[in-house]
């Protein structure tokens, strides 16, 4: 594989799937943005979905890795609060929206559309890349709620704390002229409320 012909490729897809959806994005579309020969995307990835899966795993792989690095550094002395947990699962999202904002507006909107709007391609590759890092969440999750049943908050994860992320991030119109560590203290404030409550 040529890996500018590749790059070129993902970052189009990005933005196209952002735009569109990973299952009616036009494929001529990000061909023609990439600047590459017709055919591009079967000749390196064979089929839509696989190029919709390098797209999500280029997106995920890095923010997953990022939420366990976070994980560590909140149970290195003891416990962590609820609070703690809300930063490290939500953190990297809005650390990367904010880094991308300017020069990948489409990469932050198709994280934000990733939580929002998923197909069942899209939910299917998500839940294989984030199974590891519920396994590893689940425990603490549990131990500082431990009036709450783990179906209740793993169902108010999904729609209050990644809902609520993901409309942030797939708005256009979303300002990130705030610091990310201020934005995510007050997402961290609210939905910590919302978890516990």
């Amino acid at each position: 594989m040529t890996v500018s012909t590749v790059d070129a490729l993902l970052d189009a897809a990005e933005a196209e799937f952002a735009a569109a959806g990973i299952e009616t994005g036009s494929l001529r579309k990000i061909m023609r943005d990439a600047g590459v020969d017709p055919g591009a995307v079967h000749y390196h990835f064979g089929t839509r979905e696989a190029l919709g899966a390098a797209v999500l795993d280029r997106i995920l792989a890095p923010l997953n890795a990022r939420r366990l690095e976070l994980l560590g550094e909140a149970t290195c002395s003891g416990p962590p609060s609820v609070a703690q947990l809300i930063e490290a699962l939500i953190g990297p999202d809005i650390e990367a929206a904010h880094l991308l904002h300017a020069q990948s507006p489409g990469r932050a909107r198709l994280i934000g559309a990733i939580y929002t709007r998923p197909s069942d391609f899209v939910t299917a590759t998500v839940a294989s890349h984030f199974a590891p890092v519920a396994d590893a969440f689940r425990p603490y999750l549990v131990a500082a709620l431990p009036d709450v049943g783990f179906d209740l908050i793993a169902w108010r994860i999904r729609w209050c704390v990644f809902g609520t992320v993901g409309a942030l991030l797939a708005d256009d119109t979303a300002a990130f002229d705030r610091p990310a560590a201020d934005l995510i203290a007050d997402l961290v404030q609210t939905l910590a409320a919302s978890l516990a409550a």
